[in-house]
C-alpha cells in the first residue's frame, strides 16, 4: 500500500469520524434520547476531553502523575455523573463555544504590541522574508480570522440561550465546518483579487510549513 493511498485513507478515517461525532453528538442532545439516554449525552460530551486527556496521559513523560490525574478526573466523574446526566448540554456548548473564543485569542492576541501576526508566520513558513504589502495583508487575515471566531462563539451563545437546542446543535454540529471551509474559500478569493501576482499555496501548506518552522525571538 502506497504512502498515498494510505494518506487517502487517513484523511477519510478522520473525516467519517468527525461527521459520525457530529451525527451521535446531535442524536444524544437534540432528540429524545437526551431524555432517554442521558448517559450516552455524557459520554459523547466528554469524549474529546477525555481523549485528549489520555493522549496527554500516554505522551507525558511524567506517567505516574498523569495517571493519577486520570483517576481523580475518573472518581470525579463517577461522583458527579448524576448532575451530569441533567446538565451534559453545557458540555456541549462550553466545548464549541470555549473552542471558538480560544481560538480567538490565539490570532487576536498575535495582534498586540510588537508581535508578529499569526497569519504572517504561517505566510514565511512558506514564501520566506516578506514584502511589506503581504505583511500587511496577512495582519489583516489574522484579524478576520478572529472576528470570525468571535462571531461564532457569539452565534454559539445565544442560539444556546435563546433559540431551542435543536437550533443550537445544527449550528454547533452541521454548519460550524462548512463556516469555517467558507471563510477560508472567501480569504483565497480575496487574496487572488488582493495579490494576484503572489505565489499560489494552500492554507495547509502553510501551517505545516509553519509547524515545521521554530519560532524565531520576533514572533512572540
Amino acid at each position: 500500500m502506497n504512502a498515498t493511498l494510505l494518506k487517502g485513507l487517513r484523511w477519510a478515517t478522520i473525516a467519517i469520524g468527525a461527521v459520525g461525532y457530529s451525527v451521535l453528538a446531535h442524536y444524544s442532545s437534540a432528540t429524545s434520547a437526551a431524555t432517554t439516554f442521558p448517559s450516552l449525552g455524557v459520554a459523547v460530551s466528554l469524549a474529546p476531553s477525555l481523549i485528549i486527556l489520555l493522549l496527554l496521559a500516554w505522551r507525558s513523560p511524567r506517567r505516574l502523575a498523569m495517571s493519577l490525574v486520570c483517576v481523580g478526573v475518573g472518581v470525579l466523574l463517577w461522583q458527579f455523573w448524576g448532575d451530569l446526566e441533567q446538565n451534559f448540554s453545557w458540555v456541549y456548548f462550553l466545548q464549541h463555544a470555549g473552542t471558538n473564543v480560544m481560538l480567538a485569542a490565539v490570532f487576536g492576541t498575535t495582534l498586540a504590541g510588537e508581535k508578529k501576526p499569526l497569519c504572517t508566520r504561517f505566510a514565511e513558513g512558506v514564501h520566506g522574508t516578506l514584502g511589506a504589502d503581504l505583511v500587511h495583508y496577512t495582519r489583516h487575515v489574522t484579524l478576520a480570522w478572529t472576528l470570525f471566531f468571535l462571531a461564532v462563539g457569539l452565534a454559539s451563545t445565544l442560539l444556546f440561550l435563546f433559540a431551542p437546542i435543536e437550533a443550537w446543535s445544527i449550528f454547533a454540529n452541521f454548519l460550524s465546518f462548512p463556516l469555517i471551509l467558507l471563510m477560508f474559500a472567501a480569504e483565497y478569493l480575496v487574496r487572488l483579487r488582493v495579490l494576484p501576482n503572489m505565489e499560489k499555496h494552500s492554507i495547509m501548506d502553510s501551517m505545516l510549513a509553519y509547524w515545521k518552522t521554530p519560532a524565531s525571538p520576533n514572533s512572540r
